[in-house]
């Protein structure tokens, strides 16, 4: 942040930045009544939301203005609203508040104590700025600590400590390639009896790595701020068929190709459906790993990319050559 005395600390509390709304009426009131009340009040600010509120000031949902003009005006307020509401709690950060904003392309937010009493609003027009910067700073940040890298590393440590902080999740790394190679030496029969095969390795595990790294931070997206199971069961399963698309598109593709080579159409389908399998199990690894280690309390950017990659390379390689020896040998 270019000058941090005029911005707001993110690390205080949501209720004590939260702006109580004037478009804030009772759940008992018909919507003839509750328009009334609202002209009464001359509001000259933006009205997005409309709140309900019961009579100890609890928060009991939102109106959407289409149902105040349009439905009968002698309707009760409790009967039209809608009783999901996303909210923050008072002891909540601004940071959190700017990451629920964009995770749930609100307008504003409102604010509880912990008896759910309505406290006020976070309006996403009062910290456009701060939003921005803390969403791409924390972008910045992930992409550094998918690859196992600290951002602000090479500033504050030294060389020992850094190397201390790289090194195990290169290990990973090493794992990973040490189990391909002893994968491919098991297998070591139906490389030679079929060339083809070892020529297209590289491009076989190009292709899993980088599509379940792909997956892996559409998931990353999903450790941050707090989500209900249903949505992640539906952005991993909305995930899985994006990559099925892709899994089959990329073995085709490949598996045409190699038909140029001239080692006939078992081969060339061996390599497809090797493809099309691998890419997409490691691909639903990708998409799980982050939101399993989240769930553990352990930080899922750092550890991630490392062993996502990993079994990215020992899945695939240990689907690819399986299947070639069961079909070609």
């Amino acid at each position: 942040m270019s000058d941090t005395s005029q911005k707001k600390d993110l690390t205080k509390y949501v209720k004590d930045y939260a702006v109580y709304p004037s478009t804030v009426v009772d759940q008992d009131l018909t919507i003839e009544e509750a328009l009334a009340y609202l002209r009464h009040k001359k509001i000259e600010d933006k009205i997005i939301y409309i709140y309900v509120v019961d009579k100890e000031q609890k928060l009991k949902g939102v109106v959407p203005t289409r149902s105040l003009l349009l439905k009968d005006p002698s309707a009760r307020i409790y009967e039209v609203m809608q009783t999901s509401v996303v909210c923050l709690h008072g002891n909540q950060s601004l940071r959190d508040a700017m990451e629920f904003l964009e995770s749930y392309r609100l307008l504003a937010l409102p604010v509880v104590d912990e008896e759910k009493r309505f406290i006020g609003v976070i309006d996403v027009d009062m910290y456009l700025d701060e939003s921005y910067e803390v969403v791409n700073a924390r972008r910045q940040f992930d992409i550094f600590q998918m690859i196992g890298v600290y951002l602000e590393e090479g500033k504050t440590v030294s060389v020992f400590q850094s190397y201390k902080r790289r090194m195990p999740w290169i290990f990973c790394n090493m794992i990973g390639g040490i189990a391909c190679a002893i994968i491919s030496r098991i297998y070591e029969h139906v490389l030679a009896q079929v060339l083809l095969l070892a020529m297209f390795i590289p491009l076989v595990l190009t292709l899993s790595e980088s599509i379940s790294m792909q997956s892996m931070t559409q998931s990353l997206e999903l450790t941050h701020g707090k989500h209900k199971l249903r949505y992640l069961f539906y952005r991993i399963f909305r995930e899985s068929n994006v990559v099925a698309i892709i899994a089959i598109s990329c073995g085709v593709i490949v598996g045409c190709l190699s038909l140029f080579w001239g080692e006939g159409v078992l081969p060339a389908l061996t390599i497809s459906v090797g493809i099309s399998i691998s890419v997409y199990i490691t691909a639903f690894i990708g998409s799980l790993v982050p939101v399993i280690i989240h769930s553990r309390s352990l930080d899922p950017k750092v550890a991630s990319g490392p062993v996502v990659l990993m079994f990215a390379d020992v899945i695939t390689t240990l689907i690819y050559l399986s299947l070639a020896t069961w079909w070609l040998i």
